[in-house]
């Protein structure tokens, strides 16, 4: 998702839950780390973006 989807997802959550969005989200967060292979989707995507911000860092391209 870009920053323009992000935050259209964000607003229509806001608009359909309200005042009950934090507990929406973190029922959503809590259905992923359920599912394991989301889960380690969601690993492997966090440990790809660490080696890109360490490769940039380091200067290696």
């Amino acid at each position: 998702m870009n920053d323009r989807e992000i935050m259209l997802k964000a607003g229509a959550i806001l608009a359909e839950h309200g005042a009950l969005t934090v507990d929406y989200i973190l029922g959503q967060l809590a259905d992923v780390l359920s599912d394991r292979p989301a889960a380690e989707e969601w690993r492997r995507i966090a440990y790809a973006v660490d080696q890109i911000t360490g490769a940039r860092a380091t200067g290696v391209h």
